[in-house]
């Protein structure tokens, strides 16, 4: 069974909505550009202080959102030469800021420990696919003593990534499972599309990860809590 991470097992909104406003800081200043900070807030799906969660920095890979900052910083006027540069430099400066406190500001979400012990006691296979680092998956799952019940994760890193299907697959191929014998649990359409897309046998919706009412449905439906998770 695959699962997503940020909005599906753990509560990010906040530590991503930090972590959108320090890129757009730190591109600010990088740039001497303070006028650049609310579209790049726009771009990062950041509106009146509440963080979209179908925006970027929700559900998009670092290197998808350094694209979106480097264009941002383009139509600005600038080259895309130093756009990217400067996109750069303010990725690796937020990501420096608020590294140390990422694990302990992305809490898991209410009820969700005991359902993954149930499932690991029933021989289901767990990993986690995401958009987020594989470091910083690890550093999550031991920090909340969660590790020991995946077999697997499969961070941005690596290739293919997700949303593309390959993605799944190669994950399924890792835990030994047949597509066909393997579902995912996923709070984007993305993720949903990717489930399908791989020939997944079923994808469920997670809807209760963000401060942000929203609806989805996937083959088998949606749910907003892990203390009311279906039985598999």
């Amino acid at each position: 069974m695959l699962f997503d991470k940020d909005g599906t097992l753990c509560r990010s909104d906040g530590f991503l909505s930090a972590l959108a406003q320090a890129r757009a800081l730190c591109c600010a200043e990088l740039s001497g550009d303070p006028g650049i900070t609310e579209p790049l807030l726009l771009a990062y799906g950041l509106r009146n202080g509440q963080l979209d969660p179908s925006g970027s920095t929700a559900v998009a890979s670092r290197h998808d959102n350094l694209i979106s900052t480097a264009t941002v910083l383009a139509a600005a006027g600038h080259s895309w030469g130093q756009a990217r540069q400067w996109a750069q430099a303010a990725l690796d400066q937020a990501d420096a800021q608020l590294a140390g406190s990422k694990a302990l500001c992305t809490p898991p979400l209410p009820g969700l420990k005991p359902v993954l012990e149930r499932w690991h006691r029933q021989g289901l296979k767990l990993a986690v696919i995401s958009s987020d680092l594989g470091p910083s998956l690890e550093a999550f799952l031991q920090t909340h003593g969660l590790r020991h019940l995946f077999c697997a994760v499969h961070g941005a890193e690596r290739s293919p990534r997700k949303p593309d299907p390959a993605a799944a697959l190669a994950l399924c191929q890792e835990l030994g499972v047949e597509p066909q014998r393997c579902g995912l649990i996923g709070d984007a359409a993305d993720d949903l599309a990717m489930a399908q897309g791989a020939g997944l046998a079923w994808s469920l919706a997670f809807t209760g990860g963000w401060s942000v009412p929203f609806k989805l449905e996937g083959s088998h439906g949606s749910f907003a809590n892990w203390a009311q998770s279906p039985e598999l």
